[in-house]
């Protein structure tokens, strides 16, 4: 499997443990060069899926979420306000090699 394969599927498997209240994170694709990731998420209520935008930033103790963007404006605004620029600290260092390694 290739590593791109490998690095979706992980990501959505990860996702999908915190999203289940909201709905389904369907596929995934992260970009390491541009620091961006590209996600189709079902959520719960909406008849389709919709497109969600991730900017993010790695740094050597942390992952930062930058910015969404998402076909529903609103989505990408609570977003934005609630999670845009947070810091999620990498205490471990298994934690950080494993996302050194998919971002």
């Amino acid at each position: 499997m290739p590593l791109d394969a490998i690095r979706s599927l992980s990501v959505k498997m990860f996702l999908n443990k915190y999203f289940e209240d909201f709905g389904e994170v369907v596929s995934v694709e992260v970009e390491p060069k541009s620091n961006q990731a590209v996600l189709q998420v079902a959520l719960k209520g909406e008849p389709a899926p919709v497109w969600l935008e991730v900017d993010y930033r790695v740094e050597p103790d942390a992952l930062v979420v930058v910015y969404f963007r998402c076909e529903r404006e609103w989505i990408a605004n609570v977003l934005n306000r609630f999670l845009g620029g947070k810091r999620f600290d990498l205490d471990n260092s298994m934690v950080q090699a494993v996302v050194n390694l998919l971002f």
